[in-house]
């Protein structure tokens, strides 16, 4: 493997987690919802992470206002 190969794995592995870390680290679902949102995150990657973000990070701050 050369290294170019390496930085792409590590990229592509990051960016394949960070939906699920930031699904984990939110304040703004709690719970059940929680872990939901992050095992969609974790098997739908980006698409999980954008319905997250749609219906509980927007519809969380339509409640507050």
């Amino acid at each position: 493997m050369s290294i170019w190969q390496i930085i792409i794995f590590i990229v592509l592995f990051s960016l394949t987690l960070l939906p699920v870390l930031i699904a984990l680290t939110s304040k703004k679902a709690q719970g059940v919802h929680k872990l939901v949102w992050c095992l969609v995150s974790l098997f739908f990657s980006w698409l999980g992470f954008l319905v997250y973000y749609f219906f509980v990070v927007r519809g969380m701050s339509e409640r507050n206002a």
